[in-house]
């Protein structure tokens, strides 16, 4: 039984939580959050865990034998090298860090330690992403050529004093949020030797940023990102996917009835949509509470999540510089 010092109680730590809750093999025992309201959210989501306004305090104090850490990007290092000093295993929200540094400092302190850790790349639990990459390693749609995703959102009107909307802190919605798609296209086609982007920005009191993305794999694939922090408030949030090789095309849209359609060769039928019998979210956890148990690998290692920070990064300088940018020269 791993016993869970939650750091966060936000979001993404409501999320962890509400998923804890059906995990057998783990329990939230303490909860550690700087804001004003961690009493509140440790009452409705962890009744039974001891509460801290310091997170090493809790780590140094409660009986806790790994750390879930959901807060702002630019904490995680501090507090990953925290746990891994004591020992702790440790799972991390996504992006793993805010600059090449930091991500640099968490991989070489985790591997030091030997702790298990992770960092939440959850897009690679959610249904209609492993069916695709099912099919394209069984060879379905024969040899890649493009691949197109979409994640579509108002921007994020919640967090920390408005953290999301400080770039400085976020990355913006290239690290924030098209990290998903970066590291999720990495794990289906390998590594990416060069990126551009270009990213159109304006405020109405929140950061809005719409990117658009091309990226170019090793073995010659093409990618295309888009990713917007856009669209009016209340609109809902959109996915999707149309991944194309010589024989046959995989396509997802989370307006459609069908979670995966399959065209142009490819074998099998089209997979209708259903409810999730499990939460993505709830997988991934579970999968890193049975590595800490077991000793084995998590799925998504240290640099996997340092090399979807570099693709994040090198994004964000393209659209700077107006230039392609490789991910490999980032940070250097």
């Amino acid at each position: 039984m791993q016993r869970v010092g939650l750091v966060g109680s936000g979001f993404m730590a409501t999320t962890h939580a509400t998923s804890y809750q059906e995990i057998a093999d783990a329990e939230v025992v303490a909860v550690a959050s700087l804001s004003d309201d961690r009493e509140a959210f440790a009452a409705e989501h962890t009744p039974d865990a001891d509460v801290y306004g310091d997170a090493e305090e809790m780590m140094d104090d409660a009986d806790v034998t790994m750390v879930d850490v959901c807060t702002p990007t630019p904490t995680h290092r501090s507090l990953v090298e925290a746990a891994a000093e004591r020992g702790l295993d440790a799972f991390c929200e996504k992006p793993l860090a805010r600059t090449v540094a930091d991500a640099d400092a968490i991989v070489d302190a985790v591997e030091d330690a030997g702790i298990t850790f992770m960092t939440g790349h959850v897009l690679r639990y959610f249904p209609e992403y492993v069916e695709a990459k099912r099919r394209i390693d069984a060879g379905e749609i024969g040899t890649l050529g493009t691949l197109h995703t979409e994640r579509l959102s108002a921007p994020p009107r919640y967090g920390t004093n408005s953290w999301f909307g400080d770039k400085d802190q976020s990355g913006g919605v290239l690290l924030d949020m098209a990290i998903h798609d970066f590291d999720y296209l990495r794990w289906v086609v390998g590594e990416v030797n060069r990126v551009f982007a270009r990213t159109a920005e304006w405020d109405d009191g929140h950061l809005n940023q719409h990117s658009s993305v091309l990226l170019r794999f090793e073995d010659g694939t093409t990618g295309h990102v888009e990713a917007s922090w856009g669209y009016p408030d209340g609109s809902p949030f959109v996915t999707s996917y149309e991944l194309a090789g010589d024989g046959g095309l995989l396509e997802f849209d989370a307006r459609d009835e069908n979670a995966v359609r399959v065209s142009g060769g490819a074998e099998g039928a089209n997979a209708p949509s259903s409810p999730l019998a499990k939460s993505p979210y709830t997988q991934e956890l579970e999968h890193f509470v049975d590595c800490v148990e077991t000793g084995r690998d998590p799925d998504i290692t240290p640099d996997d999540a340092r090399a979807a920070v570099r693709i994040a990064l090198a994004a964000i300088a393209s659209s700077e510089r107006g230039e392609p940018v490789s991910p490999a020269e980032v940070g250097t």
